[in-house]
């Protein structure tokens, strides 16, 4: 669904989203410039959505003015193109449903931008622009993902075999021909593009683990030969390749990186085979997924991403990111300098930047701090049952309530018994209340565990232990249990019960003690219940355990 309604827009604006990264951009003919890249979430998740951003004079960008959205879908991945027939194309994947879809604006400089109906061209991903063959033919570098996908997004429903395909269409984009797959050794997400080479071959780059490599193919894409390592490196991310209209090979890549930095702008003047001319674009890190458009005046548009913002788990350390889309505007002079010499050129100019975060939900990583008593106790109520809503208080909060604490730790387990037996907001408010009001000082959780592990020992006869504990210790029965189990990996009964058996058999085999002393002294106070905890945890009877010869 594409969405033109100037007050539903208002819910994508740049206040409204978290992150944002994976650009394509596009120049007209009267160089209005285009920018589309997608958002949505915290991360790379069902809800994502695309956008389309437009700006006249090459300064001011607009808030989005068209929006690709699908409910319980991802819109993403999403690319700019201008066709030779003078029309802007705006594609972007959607999962789950596995394809790649597309709406075509027939005048990308009019006054208000409209684009026909959206329409299915092929399984799965293409992130790139096509490319327009000596023949006339476009190819669409159109990737299935299966493998991956399926990895990172359970349920993805792939639709043949991997491959970095080959999308034919010699009628304007009214219909396409699935063709051949590049298959290149250790590939990453392909997003991969599609040269015409001097002698005719066409070349498929494909991003990969080890940089970028590439396969050839003598049949126009029908089928592609064994691939190679084409050399020119790369951190394994999406790089972009075009030729110019002066023949010359245009790369954007990373040169000399340690990581997602020195984005560069490199030319060849042999098909490839050397990069004499590079010029630095971004030395920062996190700069990332070049696109490029070499447009009607002669100038060089590109856009990439900087510190996107996703896959954090705190709202400060989203509003720390820069969460930018930069723009750099060169010639293949400033490239063949080595530095900006051209009048009009620039570097690092910023097209969008997220500012302070106003969108919904309010406290998008569910960050307790952020949280009223009653949104928190709402927040948890929805986690599940009150075991699991009282786990996540406990993994949350320092509540080890010793004694230096101001926690009431008997109050503490008198609320969460009655939340238990009525599991209400009203009853969950009042727990976060108290822990809230705890100084949160205090031993931490496995100095708790090592000094109630001595307690046990020490106290094996006692059948309260576990108040007992808490009581010595100052601490909640709840937060006592709790922590002892994830401390230990069993319950404390279950530590005690080992304990009374390990001493029983030390026992057994160390004095010649009646079994019922034995007993006694372990804990048990009825002997032939001792007999059948023994005979159930060792697999014998005290008595013969006894006879046993170690």
């Amino acid at each position: 669904m594409l969405i033109y309604d100037k007050e539903l827009l208002k819910n994508y604006a740049s206040s409204k989203r978290l992150w944002q990264g994976i650009p394509s951009i596009e120049v007209t003919s009267k160089g209005r410039i285009f920018l589309t890249f997608y958002s949505g979430g915290t991360k790379e998740e069902v809800g994502n959505f695309s956008m389309l951003i437009k700006s006249d004079d090459g300064e001011n960008f607009s808030e989005p003015i068209v929006v690709a959205y699908e409910d319980n879908h991802r819109c993403f991945d999403p690319c700019v193109w201008i066709d030779p027939l003078g029309r802007l194309w705006w594609t972007w994947s959607r999962y789950p449903d596995d394809g790649l879809w597309g709406a075509i604006c027939d005048d990308p400089d009019a006054e208000e931008i409209k684009f026909g109906e959206p329409f299915f061209i092929g399984h799965n991903i293409m992130m790139n622009k096509p490319t327009v063959l000596s023949t006339g033919e476009w190819l669409f570098p159109v990737a299935i993902w299966v493998s991956r996908m399926a990895t990172l997004w359970p349920g993805f429903c792939g639709s043949g075999a991997p491959g970095a395909y080959a999308y034919s269409t010699i009628d304007g984009g009214k219909t396409f021909k699935q063709l051949g797959a590049a298959q290149v050794s250790d590939r990453s997400f392909d997003e991969h593009y599609f040269l015409e080479m001097n002698d005719g071959r066409i070349r498929c780059l494909v991003r990969t683990n080890y940089g970028i490599g590439a396969a050839d193919s003598f049949d126009g894409g029908k089928s592609f030969g064994k691939d190679f390592d084409t050399g020119l490196g790369g951190p394994s991310s999406r790089f972009f390749i075009k030729r110019l209209k002066s023949g010359r090979l245009l790369l954007i890549n990373h040169y000399n990186f340690t990581g997602r930095n020195n984005m560069t702008a490199m030319l060849s003047e042999d098909d490839g085979k050397t990069w004499p001319y590079k010029l630095l674009l971004d030395e920062r890190s996190n700069v990332s997924y070049p696109d490029a458009k070499e447009a009607e005046d002669g100038f060089i548009y590109i856009t990439y991403d900087r510190e996107r913002g996703g896959f954090l788990s705190k709202i400060e350390d989203v509003m720390n990111s820069a969460r930018e889309i930069l723009i750099a505007k060169i010639t293949e002079e400033d490239i063949m300098a080595g530095e900006l010499q051209s009048q009009g050129s620039y570097l690092k100019k910023t097209a969008n930047k997220l500012t302070v975060y106003d969108g919904q939900p309010k406290n998008p990583f569910a960050e307790e701090k952020l949280f009223s008593n009653k949104e928190y106790a709402e927040y948890l109520s929805g986690l599940g049952t009150p075991d699991i809503v009282l786990a996540e208080i406990f993994n949350v909060y320092n509540i080890n309530c010793s004694k230096t604490s101001k926690f009431d730790a008997k109050k503490f387990d008198s609320l969460i018994d009655a939340y238990k037996e009525n599991p209400n907001i009203n009853n969950l408010e009042e727990i976060i209340e108290l822990v809230r009001s705890g100084d949160g000082e205090g031993e931490d959780d496995k100095q708790i565990v090592d000094k109630a592990l001595g307690i046990i020992k020490k106290n094996l006869n006692k059948d309260d232990i576990v108040k007992l504990v808490a009581n010595e210790l100052s601490v909640s029965v709840s937060y006592l249990q709790h922590v002892f189990k994830k401390q230990t990996g069993i319950t404390l009964l279950d530590y005690r019960n080992a304990e009374r058996i390990k001493k029983a058999k030390l026992l057994l085999k160390g004095c010649d003690d009646k079994i019922i002393d034995v007993s006694a002294a372990c804990g048990f106070e009825d002997s032939s219940y001792f007999t059948k905890i023994f005979t159930r945890e060792v697999g014998i009877s005290p008595t013969e355990y006894r006879k046993l010869k170690f």
